[in-house]
Parts: structure tokens; C-alpha cells; sequence
């Protein structure tokens, strides 16, 4: 008499494209799009996004270009155009894969739009976490890893601090490591340096299988050099540094990329310019010392100026809270409060563009109908 096998890996084998982050959440959403349609549909993730196509991970390397609904949806808002980390649906019409849809995304990344009527680009898509690398002899510039930190936590994704190129501290490294710590609370901090090995190990282990990971820091932070460190392998090809040690710019476009214990990371571009995203959240959690201090005021509209009662402004005097830190806290707010009315003037510009649209369609319609 035969039993019933108990290898569950034979009842339920793998998905092709586990080893890219397929999850159930993604099988979901590629189900609402590609059930009772009436194309055959297959999933796939983006790698590297280029203009008006994709290179996708399926699991093979393909090409695919954006179908027109997608284009003229990625021409309105590109904010919607497919980017690196996307999951998309994709069929294949003749030698061509095309992309029909973008799928709904988790832990989006989002580099805010500059002009005040400039929409907002998704710089990676269904990031579980973000790793930032921050140069352990160019500073540390405690502002601009605040900046990171606001935009990894509004993205929904956990962040991590690798102090890179430890060994070029000296004796500083453990002044440098602490004054990182200070400005990050809730995320853990790493000592790593590519060079040496130091921290490689404790801070691999983060990197859970099927996790998506992105690397984020400016040119010369030593970020290509720590992921060729954590691959065991050259997986991003490193740049010269230059007199001023900011490094070139070493990745024109970004990329998929798989670590040995089955992590993704997605390598972008150096980001010169990091504006914080409107919702105020990422700054919430940034600032989540300073955050606790301003509940404890007296009044609830406390402005943390002169008012009596002000726990805020109590511990800068006692120098439990750096004032650098708190003015830091001040304009990141400010900025988030205007950029979320920027964002909003922009969306309502838009549907009032859409109304006058539909309205003028509506118009021509009803003369056709009488014949006028």
C-alpha cells in the first residue's frame, strides 16, 4: 500500500520566480490583473528600467516594451512608469514582450518632484529595506543620512546604516560610529569596511532570502565596493576616486542584483539631491526622539519657541537634545508641509484640467447627437 509523500517541497514546489521575491501579496496582485483577461499573462520583475521599455527577470533576462496603455499612463504621471523592483504582467505579441500592467506596489521609494507642477519618480519599487551607506572618512554629514533616513521610513521599508570604508577612520571610527548612532534611532548601524571584511559578516545576516534590498548613499560612498564585498564576486563594477575623494558616478542605471544567501539588492544612481517626501511620516520616524519630547509640552500647539512648559526646549538647555538636531527636525518639517501642498495644488490642477477636458468631450458629444 503506497503513502502519501511527505516532502512538502514535492507537493508544493517552488515558485519559478521565488528566488526574485514572490510572495503571496505579489501572486495576489498578479491575479487580479491577469485572471478572466483575455491575454495569457505572465508575471515578472523589473531589473533595470530604460526609456519606453524595461529589462525584466522572468526568471530570464528579457526585454520588454510598454504597451500603450502603460506608455500613455507613464506619460501622464511618470510616476506610474515601471521601475526597477516592479512587479509587472507581461504577454508576448510576436518577437516582442510587451508590459500590460504594473502591479500594486509595497515599500516604494520616491525621489520628490522639484517643480512646484513636476510629478514625483519612483525610484525602486517592493523594498523590504534600504541600506544606506554613509562614508566613515567623508564626515559624516548627519543632515544628509537624516534626509535618507525620512525617505527609507516613508517608503514603508526598514532602513540600515553601514558606516563604509571603516578602515580609513583610524582612530576615529568609534566617534564617527557613535555620532551616526545618534541620528538614528530605530535603525541599526554597521561598521563594515569592503577592504578589510570588517562587519561583512554580522551585517550579511540581515539579508534574509527573498528580502529586496537597496543601496543608497552618493558617488564615493563606497557602495559598489561593499555589494562586490557582501556578492563575494564583482556584481557592480567600482569608480575612480577623485582628488576631492566624492568618487565618479559608477551606476547609470540600476539593477537586480541576487546575493549569495538569496537577498536582491537594487543598486541606483547616486542621489545628489534628496528632498523630504510630503506625507511627514519618514520625518516622524527620523525625529522619533524629538517627537517624544515635544508630546511631554505643556500645550499641544507648543511651537517649541518661548513658551513655558516647552520639553522640548528644556532638553537642548540641558543638553539632552542637540540643537543642530532640532533646527535640523524644524526644517525637515517645514520642507515635508510644503511639499505636500505642492503635491496637492498639483493633483487638484490636474483634476480641474481632467473636469474642463470631459466636460469639453461631453459638449461634443451632445452636438454630434443633435446633429449641429
Amino acid at each position: 500500500m503506497s503513502h502519501p509523500s511527505t516532502n512538502t517541497s514535492e507537493e508544493h514546489p517552488a515558485h519559478p520566480l521565488a528566488g526574485l521575491g514572490w510572495n503571496a501579496r505579489v501572486e495576489a496582485a498578479f491575479d487580479a490583473v491577469a485572471l478572466g483577461g483575455p491575454d495569457v499573462l505572465l508575471p515578472a520583475r523589473v531589473s533595470e528600467a530604460r526609456r519606453g521599455a524595461v529589462g525584466v527577470r522572468m526568471p530570464n533576462h528579457e526585454t520588454a516594451t510598454l504597451a500603450p496603455t502603460v506608455r500613455r499612463a507613464a506619460e501622464a504621471d511618470p510616476f506610474t512608469a515601471p521601475t526597477s523592483g516592479d512587479w509587472v504582467a507581461v504577454r508576448r505579441s510576436g518577437d516582442t514582450w510587451l508590459v500590460e500592467a504594473v502591479l500594486e506596489r509595497s515599500g516604494t521609494l520616491v525621489r520628490q518632484g522639484v517643480a512646484k507642477d513636476s510629478h514625483d519618480q519612483a525610484l525602486a519599487a517592493n523594498v523590504d529595506a534600504v541600506l544606506i551607506c554613509e562614508a566613515a572618512d567623508q564626515g559624516p554629514n548627519v543632515g544628509r543620512l537624516e534626509r535618507f533616513l525620512s525617505l527609507a521610513w516613508t517608503s514603508g521599508a526598514a532602513p540600515v546604516v553601514a558606516v563604509t570604508k571603516a578602515e580609513l577612520a583610524g582612530d576615529r571610527l568609534p566617534e564617527v560610529v557613535e555620532l551616526v548612532a545618534s541620528v538614528t534611532t530605530g535603525a541599526e548601524v554597521h561598521a563594515v569596511s569592503a577592504h578589510t571584511g570588517l562587519g561583512l559578516e554580522a551585517l550579511a545576516a540581515q539579508l534574509r532570502p527573498g528580502a529586496t534590498w537597496v543601496l543608497l548613499g552618493t558617488s564615493g560612498a563606497g557602495k559598489s565596493s561593499l555589494l562586490n564585498a557582501l556578492a563575494g564576486r564583482t556584481a557592480m563594477e567600482t569608480g575612480e576616486i577623485r582628488d576631492d575623494r566624492r568618487g565618479r558616478h559608477t551606476t547609470t542605471h540600476r539593477q537586480l542584483i541576487p546575493m549569495p544567501g538569496g537577498a536582491l539588492f537594487l543598486d541606483i544612481p547616486g542621489v545628489r539631491r534628496i528632498d523630504v517626501p510630503g506625507d511627514g511620516t519618514g520625518v516622524d520616524r527620523t525625529f522619533s526622539d524629538v517627537n517624544e519630547l515635544a508630546d511631554r509640552c505643556r500645550f499641544r500647539d507648543c511651537s517649541h519657541g518661548t513658551e513655558p512648559g516647552c520639553a522640548v526646549r528644556a532638553a537642548v538647555d540641558e543638553g539632552e537634545l542637540d540643537s543642530g538636531r532640532l533646527e535640523r527636525w524644524f526644517r525637515l518639517r517645514r520642507e515635508a508641509e510644503w511639499n505636500r501642498s505642492r503635491s496637492d495644488a498639483r493633483v487638484r490642477a490636474e483634476r480641474r484640467k481632467e473636469w474642463k477636458r470631459n466636460t469639453r468631450e461631453g459638449r461634443e458629444a451632445g452636438r454630434l447627437k443633435r446633429g449641429h
